[in-house]
């Protein structure tokens, strides 16, 4: 059968229409990206989610409505230095007075024989005493004390003296303060008088 010319030229130009067309699709085209597929748990390369810092809880006011806590001590040539401090985190006016009445126990609770020297001058004159005095603490207010002590040793017949708790009562109650109150063989611990604690310290 003979195709007359002027059915073959549009069959030519559909042709190489076609062609060109592939040609472009094989060289030229993107492939297709394939579907996303959800790494398995514990794929080295699935990201950990980033961890969200979240501050140290603080202390919670103690149902008194007052909050004790101690300071680092300062220690020198064998002296302890710790400045202990009441804050009000209640509503309600408090009043402190006169030297804090503390009692030191030992790493089971249990009560040591210790002397409580008021003032501090047995131990050392280079801690300051405001005297005995009433001291109003204010909802939001601190007032303070310092203990002292020396961790000399020269006993032989009987280990150290170490306590583990601090117990301060007050009229609102007892609070306790963990540390080490490494005394030595000296059975003194010294605390300062109750005194105000300025704004902004």
């Amino acid at each position: 059968m003979i195709v007359p010319p002027a059915v073959r030229v549009p069959v030519t130009a559909a042709v190489l229409i076609c062609l060109a067309g592939c040609g472009a699709r094989a060289h030229g085209a993107v492939p297709a990206r394939p579907a996303a597929t959800a790494l398995p748990p514990g794929h080295p390369l699935v990201q950990p989610p980033p961890t969200v810092w979240s501050p140290p809880p603080t202390p919670s006011c103690a149902g008194s409505g007052l909050l004790l806590y101690a300071e680092p001590p300062n220690a020198a040539m064998g002296l302890r230095v710790q400045t202990v401090t009441l804050t009000n985190c209640g509503d309600t006016v408090r009043r402190v007075k006169g030297y804090p009445h503390v009692r030191l126990l030992d790493g089971d609770g249990e009560p040591l024989k210790v002397k409580i020297d008021r003032g501090a001058r047995r131990v050392t004159t280079a801690v300051e005493d405001p005297g005995p005095k009433v001291v109003t603490v204010r909802p939001g207010r601190s007032a303070a004390f310092t203990v002292a002590w020396r961790n000399t040793y020269g006993g032989t017949t009987s280990p150290p003296t170490v306590g583990a708790t601090l117990v301060v009562t007050t009229d609102s109650g007892r609070q306790d303060v963990s540390g080490r109150f490494d005394l030595g063989s000296t059975n003194l611990l010294c605390v300062t008088a109750w005194k105000p604690v300025p704004v902004g310290r």
